[in-house]
């Protein structure tokens, strides 16, 4: 994964499945009236180590226990079936957002549909998108082929496996160590921070995601982030606010005050 000092830095890094051949690992579940005080982890911070996914069936609730784990943060709120009437890259679009939001951070405003053809184009080739450096940050991920939703899939991979070795059902390729560079990479570009210290137009984070169901390494995922200039208008494809509203999203994690 590459990193720069300026404030328009452009991180990449690769994370694919590994052989699945899963048992289940035991997740406690946890309940949201049951935390009492969350303390998120945002970069440089890290998680201490990967988490274990509890079942192919059941990565939402893998997910909820890694949040619940070590940062004390209450599951993901959003009406389920609604969530599955969406288009994938709008899935990813959603749960990439929750996991920023429920940290404290802003949201990405938008699905830009010139980046949704980046990424998509990005997800057909099995690889990061990129848009001629002006990208801050982009993953990509493999998803296991005939199981899904394939978004909680790359979400977990990308949020809770990303770490060194044991990596137990994604294989972070930029992190065959501890103390790489690439280590925890996907987490870190998700949770970015890219308008601190922006100078110039008023301005908001922006995203494109990417999914294609057969490739050469089987589903493949992809989202890349920029800053762009307020207003949207006809540019956005695919809207927070409109996502926060018809997912019935709490205001608590919605990130729109």
């Amino acid at each position: 994964m590459g990193r720069g000092g300026s404030s328009k830095v452009f991180h990449t890094a690769v994370l694919t499945m590994m052989v699945l051949a899963l048992g289940v690992a035991p997740v406690s579940s946890t309940r949201a009236g049951a935390l009492t005080k969350s303390h998120p982890l945002l970069p440089p911070h890290e998680p201490a180590r990967n988490f274990r996914l509890a079942s192919v069936n059941k990565v939402l609730v893998s997910i909820n226990a890694a949040r619940a784990s070590e940062e004390g943060l209450a599951p993901l709120s959003f009406n389920a079936a609604r969530l599955a009437k969406l288009s994938v890259p709008e899935q990813v679009f959603v749960v990439s957002n929750l996991e920023r939001t429920t940290r404290g951070l802003y949201p990405a405003m938008a699905m830009l549909q010139r980046l949704d053809a980046v990424a998509a184009t990005a997800a057909r080739h099995d690889q990061d998108p990129v848009d001629n450096g002006r990208g801050y940050s982009s993953v990509w991920s493999s998803a296991p082929s005939s199981l899904g939703p394939y978004a909680f899939f790359a979400d977990f991979g990308w949020m809770y496996d990303d770490g060194p070795p044991p990596q137990y059902i994604f294989r972070n390729v930029d992190c065959a160590t501890a103390g790489q560079s690439g280590c925890w990479g996907h987490r870190d570009n998700i949770l970015s921070r890219p308008l601190t210290g922006w100078h110039g137009c008023a301005s908001q984070l922006v995203t494109g995601t990417g999914f294609d169901l057969r490739t050469p390494d089987g589903p493949s995922l992809t989202q890349i982030f920029e800053v762009a200039c307020s207003p949207l208008g006809s540019a956005a494809a695919f809207t927070w606010r409109y996502a926060v509203a018809y997912l019935h999203i709490p205001t608590s994690q919605s990130g729109l005050g």
